[in-house]
């Protein structure tokens, strides 16, 4: 795979794995645009109501570092923590037995609610007392991604 993407001129060394934390609109801000278009599965998202936690896994697209080319995107899992929840809405989301794969669009707060947009109109509420979130990546990317067939910037 190496020679791929020497031969692509993909640039595999300006990747450094991310590990961010957000506690206020412009962390949140910017964690959001290092998950665009970042996809998971239902069965991926777990709200541990004791410890008052709700993780996800993505796979991520390092936008970051590709220039806004998706021919020079690497795919990465990237796991999400959220603290302080208190209640989860999903709206669109575990409806059927099958694991959708979803797209997320957006990540927005508003007073003590963190929500989450996907595509397909689906979404996600927490009720939260303190915004305090974290992601980080995991593993070693892959190239080339998969991008989802939606085009970038458009909102399904």
């Amino acid at each position: 795979m190496a020679n791929k993407i020497k031969n692509k001129k993909i640039n595999y060394n300006n990747y450094f794995p991310l590990k961010l934390r957000a506690e206020d609109d412009k962390d949140l801000e910017v964690l959001s645009e290092c998950l665009f278009e970042s996809v998971c599965l239902e069965r991926e998202m777990k709200f541990l109501k004791e410890e008052k936690t709700f993780l996800m896994c993505f796979d991520r697209f390092t936008w970051e570092i590709s220039g806004l080319s998706s021919e020079k995107l690497l795919q990465v899992k990237c796991i999400l923590q959220v603290d302080y929840v208190n209640s989860v809405l999903a709206d669109g989301l575990f409806k059927s037995n099958v694991n959708p794969l979803y797209s997320l669009i957006s990540i927005a707060y508003s007073e003590k609610y963190l929500i989450f947009s996907f595509d397909r109109g689906a979404a996600l509420i927490l009720e939260i007392s303190k915004l305090r979130l974290f992601i980080e990546d995991i593993g070693n990317p892959i190239w080339p991604a998969t991008v989802p067939s939606r085009k970038k910037g458009i909102s399904i």
